[in-house]
């Protein structure tokens, strides 16, 4: 399916890996140039040339998503070299874990500038360059924590659902002006942040990780970790132009994981 979305301009949070590289890598697939957006300059430019190799353009920024300075400087970047923004794919570190007696005041503040205020930072501040054109598209990677709260995640539990309750406040408004904005969930996908939540787990269960890891495998409906790739292609068609009256939403995939309706 052509998505109608080739020559577009997507920025991309914390995408020289994992699951915003998945994201950035499926767009890439569709034409959309690739804004790359990590800490880690070798990363970046390792995640630059496997992008490019789809006939895209590329531009990696090294940036602290927390920072307000240098999400002023992914925008202001962006539109030096690509003249407009089109897509805004949200995606961050996740807060620490833990439960509520295990994290501090500062973990509280931490978690709130990366990931809620980081959030709206980056569309308040890609927003007016969308409105300009009347297209735009606006993905927020959350968890399934927000439709099923963890009580060793209390942070993300917190601010990803604060980052779901603001899109959908601001997406009827948005709409009007050929905007959309979703929010994904995904659920046990094969990446480093995964690895190090069952690092945790297992030794507050006092087992190997890989004991954790089986037993967590055993309790997934389809008994295996999902590909980050899968995610990517969620949110390759949530940027599309055949998603235009898809907004508001908050999308999991779990792979059956969630017993709730919602």
């Amino acid at each position: 399916m052509d998505y109608k979305i080739s020559g577009k301009v997507a920025i991309v949070g914390g995408s020289s890996k994992g699951l915003g590289k998945a994201c950035a890598v499926a767009l890439a697939k569709e034409g959309v140039n690739i804004v790359l957006c990590a800490r880690n300059s070798d990363d970046l430019q390792k995640a630059k040339k496997d992008i490019e190799v789809h006939g895209v353009e590329v531009l990696a920024l090294s940036v602290d998503m927390s920072s307000a300075e240098d999400n002023r400087r992914i925008v202001k970047e962006t539109m030096a070299k690509f003249g407009k923004i089109d897509i805004l794919v949200n995606n961050s570190g996740g807060p620490a874990p833990g439960s509520f007696d295990e994290l501090s005041m500062n973990d509280f503040d931490e978690a709130y500038n990366s990931v809620l205020k980081y959030n709206i930072r980056m569309i308040k501040y890609c927003l007016p360059h969308m409105e300009e054109s009347g297209w735009g598209r606006i993905v927020n990677i959350a968890s399934i924590s927000v439709k099923e709260p963890s009580p060793t995640m209390v942070l993300s539990n917190i601010f990803r659902s604060a980052v779901v309750s603001f899109a959908k406040s601001i997406s009827r408004d948005l709409i009007r002006k050929g905007i959309t904005i979703n929010n994904v969930c995904p659920g046990y996908f094969r990446t480093d942040r995964i690895t190090q939540l069952m690092e945790k787990e297992a030794s507050d269960e006092n087992v190997s990780v890989q004991e954790y890891e089986d037993s967590v495998i055993a309790s997934f409906p389809h008994k295996r970790f999902m590909s980050p790739s899968e995610l990517g292609d969620m949110v390759c068609y949530l940027c599309s132009s055949q998603a235009r009256s898809v907004t508001g939403t908050t999308i999991q995939i779990d792979g059956g994981m969630m017993k709730g309706l919602l």
